[in-house]
């Protein structure tokens, strides 16, 4: 298990045993990650167990002990991890765009689907055996958890919106943002777990920006929707 934060001073090792640092606990939980998802890409779920993440990632079923009791735990902390790494990848579309002193003048339409893209990517799309580990996390979701990185991206469209002051866009209400983000990312749920064949097209994607722009633009702005903007290079 990691080092605890005590003092080296103050830590008292067992003899002969040799705490795990914190870098190579994590390279010890990414190569689990890895192997989980290679095996449940090739075989499903029926064919993910322990024993062989163990043995495809190289260690002892003890050692993945250590980290995750069960596969239920082992799924659920990957999927976690593809949240943050969803959240990580929006905050910083969104943090560069705050820092463009041009960003009022950018292409509204451009601004939401790269947006979107994240979104649809991170929630839904993926590739290979990100697209089954997508699937099987929110088949296992814990809805406090899909609650709290839904207000999180609320909340961080809200300040983005208000902070970029956009002509083409509105400063949406919290009622906006609520009905917008679930209908989103609830979308994107349900597309994974139905294996729906929108995965990866441009329909979807399109759909989904039509209803963005529906909620977001300024009333002169939302009569005249026309799709095809490309994303921010």
């Amino acid at each position: 298990m990691p080092k605890s934060q005590t003092p080296k001073t103050l830590q008292a090792k067992p003899a002969g045993r040799r705490e795990p640092t914190q870098a190579r606990a994590q390279q010890t939980i990414q190569t689990l990650f890895k192997a989980a998802a290679q095996i449940l890409d090739k075989e499903g779920e029926a064919g993910l167990t322990t024993n062989k993440v163990a043995a495809a990632a190289g260690f002892s079923i003890g050692t993945l002990y250590q980290y995750f009791p069960s596969k239920e735990v082992l799924v659920r902390a990957m999927a976690v991890k593809g949240q943050d790494l969803v959240l990580e990848a929006l905050e910083a579309y969104l943090a560069d765009l705050e820092a463009r002193p041009d960003v009022a003048q950018m292409d509204s339409q451009a601004l939401l689907r790269q947006a979107i893209r994240i979104l649809l990517k991170g929630f839904a799309g993926g590739k290979g055996f990100t697209q089954s580990l997508i699937r099987l996390g929110w088949a296992m979701e814990q809805p406090q958890e899909t609650a709290s990185v839904v207000r999180q991206v609320s909340d961080r469209l809200a300040i983005f919106l208000e902070r970029i002051e956009h002509p083409q866009l509105r400063v949406p209400s919290a009622a906006l943002l609520f009905v917008l983000t679930r209908s989103v990312i609830g979308t994107l749920r349900s597309a994974s777990l139905e294996k729906s064949p929108l995965l990866g097209s441009a329909a979807l994607e399109d759909a989904l920006l039509q209803m963005a722009w529906a909620l977001l633009a300024q009333p002169a702005q939302a009569a005249g929707l026309a799709l095809g903007a490309r994303p921010i290079r």
